[in-house]
């Protein structure tokens, strides 16, 4: 008796709970994979503009409504939960309303039983309906790579006119003064990089960056990228090369603005968060078949909440000593797809000594003929 009342209470939490879901708008399924049978509630129905209690076959209502392009991430979702390689297959994916537009659709399913061959039987989940969220961060998006063109070209005229000024051609400057526009120099390469990481941002997520690769020699890369780096630099601090012995030439192929980019991220950060007067390393080594690049800073090192996550948008210490250098926390991310994009690798390290390492590497060819 008592095992009795203990399902039928379970059974009426869980009509209470589809209730409460129904209410607040959100789309239930479950799907039968041995037969293909499927039910939805209404609000599923009536987010797709179908009256409530429309009699319809829900996943072959889903499928014939699904948006084409999003076919391909539908299916690798759920295949990988179906094969266990992922608990839960999460999507969001457009369906075709009744009048026609295109509905945002936020999808969370699962798997709701196997057979003793460990074959899916069945697949329950929840759909919400996102598209308000979704236009907002499309306008949101649309806003900040408007302000950031308009930006970059007078920082450009500001930057440009203060290199000018600072590099004597017009005149010697008092030393206060001097002291000055070398500061403002140093913002406004600061703010021009965080545009420049908000535009790659942008262009990395709708595909539309390009790269143009080259064959390259990784020593004249390294050369340009230090001698770019002064305007940077705090009080005190200095870049230090290490190259391999000799002077014949390390060719590598990558997209030569870009791979400037990835290191001029890197050695600005080791700038930031290292002490004044303190000597950056940028070193170049030839290991495993590739050709890389080190970067090493004397701060405090990467903190073990960033660990595993450093390359990730938006990564940036909650606490401790990092916390205090503020960024879009785009910097790594960027730099981790174009390196992949061109066909490298990218990692780090903290060093015993203290302070951490950063690591770009390319294969390394034989000869420029072989590019």
């Amino acid at each position: 008796m008592t095992q009795s009342k203990e399902l039928a209470d379970t059974r009426m939490s869980a009509d209470r709970a589809k209730e409460v879901l129904t209410e607040a708008g959100m789309g239930l399924f479950d799907l039968d994979l041995r037969t293909g049978d499927s039910n939805v509630n209404k609000s599923w129905k009536t987010m797709l503009g179908l009256p409530a209690d429309a009699v319809i076959s829900p996943q072959d209502e889903l499928m014939a409504r699904l948006h084409p392009d999003d076919v391909k991430a539908v299916h690798a979702a759920d295949s990988a939960l179906f094969a266990g390689e992922a608990e839960r297959s999460k999507t969001t994916f457009r369906l075709r309303h009744e009048e026609g537009h295109w509905v945002w659709v936020q999808s969370d399913a699962g798997v709701t039983g196997r057979d003793n061959d460990g074959k899916p039987t069945g697949l329950a989940g929840i759909h919400i309906d996102v598209s308000d969220r979704v236009e907002e961060d499309k306008a949101k998006d649309e806003f900040v790579a408007m302000i950031s063109h308009e930006l970059r070209t007078p920082l450009t005229s500001v930057l440009g006119a203060l290199k000018m000024v600072n590099s004597g051609k017009i005149g010697e400057l008092p030393g206060p003064v001097s002291n000055l526009l070398q500061l403002a120099q140093r913002n406004s390469n600061r703010l021009l990089h965080m545009v420049n990481e908000l535009l790659d941002f942008k262009s990395l997520e709708s595909g539309a960056l390009s790269y143009d690769i080259g064959t390259l020699d990784a020593r004249e890369v390294s050369a340009d990228a230090t001698l770019s780096m002064q305007g940077y630099l705090q009080d005190g601090q200095s870049i230090r090369q290490i190259l391999p012995d000799g002077d014949a030439p390390l060719w590598i192929e990558a997209d030569v603005n870009r791979l400037h980019q990835i290191l001029s991220n890197l050695l600005s950060n080791a700038a930031k968060f290292s002490p004044s007067e303190s000597e950056i390393e940028i070193g170049l080594a030839i290991e495993e078949g590739q050709v890389r690049y080190t970067v090493r800073d004397h701060g405090p090192g990467v903190p073990e909440e960033l660990q595993g996550r450093m390359f990730t948008r938006f990564a940036q210490a909650k606490s401790g000593e990092k916390q205090k250098f503020k960024s879009t926390g785009l910097g790594l991310s960027i730099c981790k797809q174009m390196t992949e994009g061109m066909g490298g690798e990218i990692g780090y390290f903290n060093n015993d000594d203290g302070g951490a390492t950063f690591w770009v590497g390319f294969p390394l060819l034989k000869d420029k003929a072989s590019a």
